[in-house]
Order: C-alpha cells, then structure tokens, then sequence
C-alpha cells in the first residue's frame, strides 16, 4: 500500500507539472479561527450548500456583529438569549441540531474555546467520538482542522474529480487524502494549499462562478 501510494503520488505530481492551466495558490489563514459561533457555522452549513452564496455571508455576518462569541459559553449564551435561528438566518432543523449537537459535544469533552477544541481534535484517540456526532464525517472533520489553521487536506468531490483526471481511480477517504499529502510533501508545499489550489482549479473547469474559488475564509 506505501508503494502504491507513492506511486499515485508521484503520478499526481507529474499531472500537476505538466498541466500548465493548473495555479499554486498559497492557502489563506482562516481569520476567525478563534471565533467558535463562526467556526460552527462554517462547518455546519458548508456540507452540500452553495458557499459563496449561502455560507460565507452567514459566516462574516456572525463574525462581525457578535465579536464577543468566542467561546462555546459564550455562543450558547447568545443562542439562550436570541435564538439560533436568528444568528445564523437559518431555519432548516436538521443543521441547526448540529451545531446543538456541537455545542454539548464540547460542553461533554470541557472545550471552550478554539485552541482547546483544535488540541483535542489533534489528539488521535479523539477523532472517533467527533465522528459520532450526527452528521459529521471525515471531511468535515479535515475542514474544522483546516479553519483551524491546521496543515491538512480535506477531501471532496473536486479532489476526488481530480484524481480521475490525473488517472488515479479511488474513492477511498484516506488513501485519497494520504496521496495528496504526499503529492504536496514532494512538491514541498504546503497540503493546504494543495488542496485550496486542486478546489480551485475543478471549480474552474466545472464552470462555477470563478469568485466562489477565491473566496476561501475571506
């Protein structure tokens, strides 16, 4: 499997060389990082919506008009008080549970804030029980880490789509993401930015609208 994962690797490499309409672009710092009503309502809402258009103004809406939500005390406290509903402009229940879900997540593992909730997620033996909660899945658990400033890749479909082009046929999670990693670590770049670039470049070719690729925790 190491064998054939170098192999794959080395294959995406060439692809990426020789495929002069492919851009590096360097991966941005999230800037709410330490903002947890922020965080939640990123990973929450990104999985199977539009981001340009439905996730990124909910997200800087809550960045900016509730600063003081750092913590999950202190976003719950703002839920208690305004509802959630309210603060993130949404009223579909299913993706409202999760951030509830989220929430107590955290209230049951003694996180508070993003630094803590980022050393737990980095923690192996916790991956699992962040798996369990209801909805979320490996991606969005390489998107959290990935807000959190971590050198990561999260795999999607655009990433997947890319790996057919280059001839690299799997639909395996970890073998995908170990092969892009690897891909960066012999590129000697950063797997972030790998991975911005590959979500950049398959939002081109599929003819989104080009803002949408550039709108990276902006």
């Amino acid at each position: 499997m190491a064998l054939t994962k170098i192999r794959d690797a080395r294959k995406l490499v060439d692809f990426i060389e020789n495929d002069t309409t492919f851009e590096l672009i360097p991966s941005n710092f999230c800037p709410y990082h330490n903002h947890i009503a922020a965080l939640f309502t990123d990973i929450v809402l990104q999985a199977g919506l539009n981001y340009k258009n439905i996730v990124a103004p909910r997200v800087k809406r809550v960045f900016n008009n509730y600063p003081h939500c750092e913590t999950v005390k202190e976003f719950n406290d703002l839920i208690l008080e305004e509802g959630l509903e309210d603060i993130i402009l949404w009223k579909n229940e299913v993706k409202l549970n999760r951030i509830y879900d989220l929430i107590q997540f955290c209230f049951s593992n003694q996180i508070n804030t993003s630094q803590e909730l980022k050393k737990y997620l980095l923690n192996p033996e916790n991956k699992s029980s962040f798996l369990n909660i209801k909805g979320f899945g490996n991606k969005t658990y390489d998107y959290l880490l990935k807000l959190l400033n971590v050198d990561t890749i999260a795999v999607d479909r655009h990433i997947f789509s890319f790996l057919d082009k280059a001839g690299i046929f799997t639909k395996d999670y970890t073998y995908t993401k170990n092969v892009v990693e690897t891909a960066a670590d012999l590129m000697d770049i950063s797997r972030r930015s790998i991975d911005y670039s590959i979500w950049s470049y398959m939002a081109y070719e599929n003819k989104k609208n080009s803002p949408q690729a550039i709108l990276e925790f902006s």
